[in-house]
């Protein structure tokens, strides 16, 4: 468990059953916080319900919003960066497609939730880069399984983000700054409360021109509210988070940098209404509506009246998920919650593609049914226990079932320990199971499905630093892979993989306004059964590490805080990692990409300071001393082979160092 702010929030309705809740497993056993004037900060997504830091039995991290905007990162992609157990692999330039891997699991393994909105696509792949961190008041990742509680794609982890509130007097934000690269970004945001309401409303637009000599911008807007309101026993939350990303790419499948048109666009809507009424002091009943809707366009024209070489197509495409929870939260004894659920989702998805090969369309649909259970137990102030289970009815795969258990005990005043077993599933894309322009698809698909464990201690040391180690191991079987054939082309069950590893954590407090953190991940993995080649170019080639993840990465930052302003400095480091590289003459070499280091450097001071407000200067450089790196074989200048073509010795992302100066006001 990792806290990485000491700030409390959260949006639960603020009832009388919910405070009792968050006394129950934790304040008592709870870490005590460096700053006493503060009580430590609760999570809600490692158990739906808000739980003291200190007691949760999971793996926990939490990043603030407000301290990742102090140091100037306004993409998740980044900020992900700095969390034990994640690899954050981009491709491209600035927006390029972004995947996260948790705890060695495939990138369609973790689960990503906006105020409780569920926004993977069906079969829970996800592209980080479409996440910023605009009026985000903090982000909570739980490592381990967790498909109790949120069904499918949980299977490695969950990454929940939360809007910022309001409260108080109306109060207005506006940000800008810009840089190198024809980079700038801009926001404004309004939060206040009144009576019985709360509000909060923000707006920002993000530019870049990127890092390819030509076609190669990005841009992204950003709108966000959250509203709540409480009258008497029930309360509500309605929020909604719009995006719209227009990504213009000139690299081929191979990275080569050819194409003057190639763009992507989209916009993403995500709309939740989180409601509860107290039945009785002992009892919380909860409503959850999610709607999640995406627009996409795909387009890689001809580049000239002329030129008659290559591939030209632009596709459309339209996903959508609609789902509702209804909870009834039990509270028998001050020891005792029960959370017992019913769940329903419906998943529709529809695209249409023009090409010099003629049209195509596609459209499929499905529904999920499922229903939960979970116990948290805290016989002692300083045990925690929770258990759970949760039946599955879809209407491809059929019934599945998993579980989960965990425990947290804190040994001494200064001493705790975790430790967590359970299974988690991922259901087919609609490609694995309806099919597409090259595959069958195929209905009798079962989930890919997960256990995992972890354990881990954490220790503090006096009142200023905290260290912590987790060990973690997870099998991952019936795998889906796809075999090309020229008469039945399709998706089948087959591959089965493992991963291992542990986390170690260090945070102090230092004098003189210093603080300072590092984590360590070290990580195995391995093909236990191949899937369907034997090829070392496979994806699940026989006795191979996983691709792209790294076996160790190292996150290192140390940090200043005087009156007037803050001075960051992190390292992220990413050991070495196989991948695929896929030529232009549609050969694919296995390359073991070399390992970097990028650091960035980031900056506050107040310029102003009055009973009206506040005016503060910013700046931020990423990657302070140049550093040439890529993640994904190929997406650069210069990719090229060793001799044995085993080592890329020569490709990099190429971004090179990019410096933003603006201004914040707030008042």
């Amino acid at each position: 468990m990792t806290i990485t702010s000491r700030k409390t929030s959260n949006h639960v309705p603020n009832m009388k059953l919910s405070l009792l809740l968050v006394a129950l497993p934790g304040v008592l056993a709870a870490q005590v916080a460096r700053d006493t004037a503060r009580v430590a900060p609760v999570v809600v997504t490692a158990t739906r319900s808000p739980v003291a830091i200190g007691s949760v039995p999971a793996s926990v991290t939490l990043l603030d919003g407000a301290r990742l905007r102090s140091e100037g990162i306004t993409t998740v992609v980044d900020a992900l960066r700095q969390v034990p157990g994640l690899a954050v692999v981009q491709g491209g330039s600035y927006g390029g497609q972004t995947s996260v891997f948790i705890r060695g699991g495939e990138s369609k393994f973790a689960k990503v939730l906006v105020d409780g909105v569920p926004v993977n696509d069906a079969g829970g792949a996800f592209d980080f880069s479409t996440l910023s961190t605009d009026n985000v008041d903090r982000i909570e990742i739980v490592r381990g399984p967790a498909s109790v509680l949120y069904g499918s794609d949980a299977m490695a982890g969950v990454i929940q983000l939360f809007t910022r509130q309001g409260s108080g007097r109306p109060r207005i934000d506006a940000s800008g700054r810009g840089g190198q690269l024809g980079s700038y970004d801009g926001d404004v945001a309004i939060r206040g409360a009144s009576g019985a309401f709360t509000y909060s409303a923000a707006a920002a637009q993000h530019a870049t021109d990127g890092i390819q000599p030509f076609n190669s911008g990005y841009r992204q807007g950003v709108g966000s509210a959250l509203l709540g309101a409480t009258a008497g026993a029930a309360s509500a939350r309605l929020s909604a988070r719009f995006t719209e990303n227009e990504l213009h790419y000139p690299t081929n499948g191979s990275g080569e940098v050819v194409d003057s048109n190639a763009m992507r666009r989209d916009d993403r809507l995500a709309v939740g209404l989180d409601a509860a009424y107290t039945l009785t002091p002992l009892a919380e009943l909860h409503l959850s509506l999610a709607s999640h809707d995406v627009h996409g366009v795909t387009h890689d024209e001809a580049d000239s009246p002329g030129d008659d070489q290559g591939y030209y197509f632009s596709t459309g495409d339209r996903t959508r998920r609609r789902s509702g929870d209804l909870r009834l939260d039990i509270v028998p004894t001050a020891s005792v919650r029960l959370n017992v659920g019913v769940q329903a989702e419906h998943e529709w998805q529809a695209s249409g593609t023009t090409s010099n090969f003629g049209p195509s369309a596609f459209t499929a649909r499905r529904r999920t049914r499922g229903a939960y259970a979970q116990v948290l137990l805290a016989p002692r102030p300083a045990y925690t226990l929770t258990a759970g289970g949760r039946l599955e009815r879809n209407d491809e795969f059929g019934d599945f079932a998993t579980w989960r258990g965990a425990a947290s005990a804190q040994l001494t005043p200064h001493t705790r320990a975790h430790a967590s077993v359970g299974t988690a599933f991922r259901e087919p894309t609609f490609l694995e199971n309806f099919g597409g322009p090259f595959a069958i698809g195929n209905a009798s698909l079962v989930p890919e499905r997960s256990l995992g464990v972890d354990a881990g201690v954490q220790q503090d040391v006096g009142e200023w630093a905290t260290l912590s180690a987790t060990y973690f191991a997870n099998a991952f079987r019936d795998l889906i892979d796809y075999k090309y054939s020229a008469t039945a082309p399709n998706y089948n069950n087959i591959a089965r993989t493992k991963s291992s590893g542990a986390e170690f954590e260090a945070r102090a407090t230092l004098p003189a306004g210093l603080r300072a953190d590092a984590s360590l991940t070290y990580l195995s993995t391995k093909v236990v059964d191949p899937g369907t080649s034997a090829a070392v170019t496979a994806i699940f080639s026989p006795g191979a590490h996983l691709l792209r993840r790294p076996m160790h990465t190292i996150d290192a930052g140390i940090g200043y805080t005087h009156a007037r302003g803050t001075l960051d400095l992190r390292a992220h480091h990413v050991g070495v990692r196989e991948d695929n590289y896929y030529a232009p003459d549609f050969s694919v070499s296995h390359v073991t990409l070399r390992p970097y280091t990028r650091a960035d450097l980031s900056g506050e001071l107040q310029l102003l300071r009055d009973a009206r407000g506040t005016v503060t200067a910013t700046a931020r450089t990423e990657n302070v001393f140049d550093t040439k790196y890529t993640d994904v074989a190929g997406f650069n200048y210069n990719f090229a082979l060793s001799d044995d073509a085993s080592i890329a010795k020569t490709g990099y992302r190429g971004a090179g160092r990019r410096t933003l100066i603006g201004l914040r006001i707030q008042f």
